[in-house]
C-alpha cells in the first residue's frame, strides 16, 4: 500500500541516494538531494519536530526493526537439548450445548476501528513534501535518465511497492512548477514545504537561489522566519 510519510522518511534520512537536479552525486554529496537521500548527517533535531521530523523518526525506526529482523533471521537454531515430554495442552473449554455465540461488535465499536480522517490529511501532507523536494530538485533542469534509474533503483531495493514506485516515477518524470506547488500548500504548512525544498536543494547556482527567493515569497515567509529556518537546518541563508 502507498505510503507516502514512509517515502518521505526515506527522502529525509538520506535512504533513497543518488543524485537530483541535474548534478553528478560527487558534486551533490556535501549537501542537497543528492547528499541528502545518500546520507547527509541532518539528525531529527535539525529536521525538527513537524511532519518532517515525524516522517524522519519513522522512517528510522522502520529500518532499525528491519535490521533486528534480519539479524534474527540469520541466528543459527538453537541446538535441542534433551528430550523430555512436553506437557500437553490444556482441553480446550467446555462450550455449553446450545450457547449462543458471542455477538457482534457493537456500531460504535466498529466505527471506532476506522482510520481517522487526521490520516488521509497526514498523507496528503507528506505527499506535498515529497513534491516539494522533487520540484526543488529539478529547479535547475530536468531530473536526467540515469539520476531518475538510480534512485527507482535505490526505492526498489528498499522494498517500496508497485503503487509508491508509480507515484515516485510519475514525480521525477513531470515535477510540480512553482506555481501548483504553492497553490497545494496551506498556509499553516507553508514553513514545511520551504524547509522541504532547501533540504532537497544546494543553492549554488543563481537559478537555485532565484527558484527558493520565489517560492518564500510567494509562501509569504518573512526574511527572519526565512533566515530562521536556515539555521535551524545548519544550512547557509
Amino acid at each position: 500500500m502507498f505510503d507516502p510519510e514512509r517515502l518521505l522518511g526515506q527522502m529525509v534520512s538520506g535512504a533513497l541516494g543518488g543524485a537530483l537536479g541535474g548534478k553528478s552525486a560527487k558534486r551533490r554529496g556535501k549537501r542537497g538531494m543528492g547528499g541528502l537521500m545518500g546520507g547527509s548527517g541532518l539528525g531529527k533535531a535539525q529536521v525538527g519536530i513537524g511532519l518532517l521530523g515525524v516522517a524522519m523518526a519513522a522512517w528510522e525506526h522502520y529500518s532499525q526493526q528491519q535490521k533486528v529482523g534480519a539479524a534474527a533471521s540469520a541466528q543459527p537454531a538453537p541446538v535441542a537439548g534433551p528430550a523430555h515430554a512436553a506437557a500437553p495442552p490444556p482441553p480446550p473449554q467446555a462450550v455449553a450445548a446450545g450457547a449462543a455465540p458471542p455477538p457482534p461488535p457493537s456500531a460504535a465499536a466498529a466505527e471506532a476501528t476506522r482510520a481517522a480522517p487526521m490520516l488521509d490529511v497526514r498523507r496528503q501532507q507528506a505527499v506535498l513534501l515529497v513534491r516539494a523536494m522533487i520540484a526543488a530538485a529539478a529547479a535547475d533542469g530536468l531530473i536526467d535518465d540515469a539520476e531518475r534509474s538510480g534512485i527507482l533503483d535505490r526505492a526498489r531495493r528498499l522494498g517500496d511497492d508497485a503503487e509508491t514506485l508509480r507515484f515516485l516515477e510519475a514525480e521525477l518524470d513531470a515535477p510540480v512548477d512553482i506555481a501548483e506547488l504553492v497553490a497545494q500548500t496551506p498556509r499553516s504548512l507553508a514553513s514545511e514545504v520551504y524547509a522541504a525544498a532547501l533540504l532537497a536543494i544546494e543553492l549554488d547556482t543563481p537559478q537555485e537561489r532565484a527558484w527558493m527567493d520565489d517560492l518564500a515569497q510567494r509562501l509569504g515567509i518573512e526574511p527572519g522566519a526565512r533566515e530562521d529556518l536556515h539555521r535551524q537546518l545548519g544550512l547557509e541563508a
